[in-house]
């Protein structure tokens, strides 16, 4: 894989602006990010701009990104430190991965995607461009998830709102129980199709619920990996493209249906939006659009 860098900057408020416009007509994607002007994504790179005028670069892409828009500006000198460990472990070439999308983001519901990566195609994914869904654009998981749908054997639980907070509600108002619920469901049906040995997946609970589920559930041959940092493995890297890409989705039809354009994320624009579907809706259909046990969801209510 190509390597992943981080790079800071100090820019100047005016030239800050000019790199927005730049990215703007580069057909980046923005996001809102607390205490930042803007995060642009896009071209394996993610530009985020604080407000105190630091600008921090990341992505496989982020050498182009220098080359192409920062070729006047010196980055800040790095401080000496420890680079983060890689996933613990030798994680197997060939495995089933899994990936979930929406769980921070206050509108919607989630989204849990699994999918089987042989050995000898991390070349094919390499090529094609996938790599963990948050240093891509959008627009390109829009392009590459309907490729890896038809190409790799794959699983996919989609929850709207309603559904989501059912869930979250039935697994005793813990999200870590509803996820470890979904993603056994994805990777179990990906493994009844291809009798995969090795399951990979993004370490989100302490106790590795996972690796306890398939034990008790006695599955013979069955080797769960849960790490940290997972999505340098292909597979979990198609499996995150799948999992934004059906969130980005269902947040698109949940917009349309409650004619409020709904952001993304938990940030700014959230609570405004938040104030328009109460005006259209009422609170009583508020659940059918947003996580109720957001803070700020709740808040909006009171």
């Amino acid at each position: 894989m190509a390597t992943q860098s981080t790079h800071v900057f100090r820019l100047s408020p005016e030239r800050g602006r000019k790199l927005r416009e730049e990215l703007n007509l580069s057909e980046f994607e923005f996001r809102k990010v607390n205490h930042a002007h803007f995060q642009a994504r896009g071209e394996g790179a993610v530009a985020t701009l604080y407000q105190s005028g630091k600008l921090v670069l990341q992505g496989a892409g982020a050498e182009g990104f220098m080359v192409r828009f920062l070729g006047d500006i010196e980055p800040v000198p790095a401080k000496e430190k420890k680079e983060p460990a890689e996933p613990s472990g030798n994680l197997p070439q060939e495995a089933i991965g899994s990936d979930e999308a929406g769980k921070g983001d206050s509108f919607g519901g989630i989204s849990v995607c699994a999918v089987f990566v042989q050995e000898g195609q991390r070349e094919k994914l390499q090529e094609a461009g996938v790599m963990d869904s948050k240093k891509l654009s959008d627009k390109k998981i829009e392009i590459l998830a309907p490729w890896i749908r038809s190409t790799f054997p794959h699983a996919e639980r989609v929850l709207n709102a309603s559904e989501y907070n059912a869930g979250w509600e039935s697994s005793g108002g813990n999200v870590n129980r509803l996820l470890t619920r979904l993603h056994a469901e994805v990777l179990s049906e990906v493994r009844a199709e291809t009798k995969a040995r090795h399951l990979v997946v993004d370490q989100f609970g302490a106790n590795k619920p996972l690796s306890r589920y398939f034990k008790s559930e006695s599955k013979e041959g069955v080797e769960v990996f849960e790490v940290p940092r997972a999505e340098v493995h292909p597979a979990v890297a198609a499996a995150s493209v799948l999992a934004r890409a059906s969130f980005l989705n269902s947040i698109k039809r949940l917009s349309e249906e409650c004619a409020v354009d709904l952001p993304l994320g938990s940030g700014g624009p959230v609570p405004p939006a938040l104030q328009k579907v109460l005006e259209i809706h009422g609170p009583k259909k508020i659940k059918k659009f947003a996580k109720l046990h957001f803070k700020n969801v709740q808040k909006s209510l009171t």
